[in-house]
Order: C-alpha cells, then sequence, then structure tokens
C-alpha cells in the first residue's frame, strides 16, 4: 500500500525544525530546500492574519514528472517516493514544466544542469523510518501513514471540527491523488496550492512521448549545457576581483 503524510496546517507554527533538519540529513545544493515553510498574510490591515504552509514534493499517484521524463530519470515507487536517478538525467527539464506543483529545480551549481527535489527520505522509508521532516516535528503537524487509513483520519478531525478546518482533504484527489495530503482553515489556493481537478496532469507529459524523440532530446540536452556553461562563466567573470595589473592597463 501507498504511504502518505497528512499535514494538519493549523497545528503549524513555523518553527522551521522541518525544514532545518531536513537540509542537514540531505544536504541539498546550497541555495535549494527539499522542504519549506511558507508564511502566508490573509486579510488587511489592521485584521492581518498568518498561516503556515509546508511545502514540498507531493509525490503524486500519477506523476507528471515521471511521465514526461523522456530517459526514466524519475520514477515513482510502489510505497509512494518518487525518486531521481541524476546519471540518466540529460537536463532537458521536461519534468520542471510538467509538474503542476513547481517542485523540480535545477542545480546550477553542479557540473552539469541536473533536477534536484525532495525524494521522501525514499532510503529511510525502506528500512520502516519516517522522512526527517515528520519525526521532527514537535507540534504533531505532521503524521505518517497508509494513505488510504490518513484520509479516514483527516476526514474524522474535519467532522469532530467543523469551525477549525474547511471541508477539504488538500491531495486526495487533485492531480489524481498525491501522498501529501492536507488540512487548512483558510482555501487551499490562498496558500499558495494549485486549484487542480482530480484527472492526471498529463496532458504536457503525453506531448513529451509523442515529439520527444531521443535524436531532439540529445541536442536539447546539449544545448542547455551550452547555455548554462556560457551564463555561469559570464557571472564568474562579472563578480571576480579586479587585479592591480588590470586597473594599471586600464
Amino acid at each position: 500500500m501507498s504511504r502518505a503524510v497528512l499535514v494538519d496546517t493549523p497545528f503549524c507554527l513555523a518553527c522551521n525544525a522541518c525544514s532545518a533538519e531536513c537540509k542537514f540529513e540531505n544536504q541539498p545544493p546550497e541555495g535549494l530546500f527539499y522542504t519549506r515553510i511558507d508564511q502566508i498574510e490573509l486579510g488587511e490591515y489592521p485584521a492581518v492574519k498568518a498561516e503556515y504552509i509546508k511545502r514540498q514534493c507531493m509525490h503524486c499517484e500519477h506523476p507528471a514528472c515521471v511521465s514526461a521524463c523522456p530517459v526514466k530519470a524519475l520514477h515513482k515507487l510502489p510505497d509512494g517516493p518518487v525518486v531521481y536517478e541524476a546519471e540518466r538525467c540529460i537536463g532537458c527539464r521536461y519534468c520542471m514544466v510538467a509538474c503542476p506543483f513547481n517542485i523540480p529545480k535545477i542545480d546550477f551549481n553542479a557540473r552539469l544542469p541536473v533536477i534536484t527535489k525532495c525524494d521522501f527520505c525514499a532510503d529511510r522509508q525502506a528500512v520502516g523510518e519516517s522522512p526527517v521532516c515528520v519525526r521532527t516535528c514537535p507540534f504533531g503537524a505532521l503524521e505518517m501513514g497508509e494513505r488510504d487509513e490518513l484520509i479516514v483520519e483527516a476526514q474524522a478531525r474535519i467532522s469532530q471540527s467543523p469551525d477549525r478546518y474547511i471541508n477539504h482533504i488538500y491531495g486526495q484527489e487533485e492531480a489524481g491523488g498525491t501522498s501529501w495530503l492536507y488540512l487548512s482553515s483558510v482555501p487551499f489556493t490562498e496558500l499558495g496550492l494549485p486549484e487542480l481537478g482530480s484527472e492526471p496532469v498529463s496532458e504536457l507529459s503525453e506531448k513529451v512521448a509523442i515529439y520527444g524523440t531521443p535524436t531532439a532530446l540529445v541536442t536539447v540536452g546539449a544545448a542547455l549545457a551550452g547555455v548554462y556553461w556560457v551564463t555561469k562563466r559570464r557571472m564568474e567573470m562579472m563578480t571576480k576581483p579586479v587585479t592591480q595589473d588590470q586597473k594599471e592597463s586600464e
């Protein structure tokens, strides 16, 4: 059975323990995070309030990034995680375009422009442990379990506390379902989550599968790598300190 995490956003106090522990444990590329807490300000002064939401890869039941990837650098494991194999990646970035949650990011500091994202602590789950973010949360905002059981739990919480939650479980059906399920006291669009139907996001993925021939993909990958290195070199030259000899020659 697929495992999932229930995020009870009203219990999140933005302590950022999950983000800090994830960064320490997984060592994502510099400047990038596999998970973060977004603060959303709602209302107008003086009636302003803050809401918090944890963001990370949603590990969709039918991931658009997987179906868009022409070299199978991304694949979904039976128990939930969507994982990435950098050695297969050609840097085409189709996954970045396909993802409705804007999750995959490019690591510009790598030798080649490869993708990086949360892998749901797949290695920890493989030995029966929870993701570090779930283990670390001190306020009980994150609960790991079987997806079907968490949906029943979420429905019970809504029924028991209708004043605390809106009557919707985000991720139960969105984009065909996700491994991260959310409860909230405000509409999810106000928290920055996209409004999606229940059908998997597959239109772009199907176009990639049809038009993305191997020859074209290698060409695109090589072109993107070339643009990346030229851009990086220019940035390095712009930020490089001017030496005394250069000043005198000017």
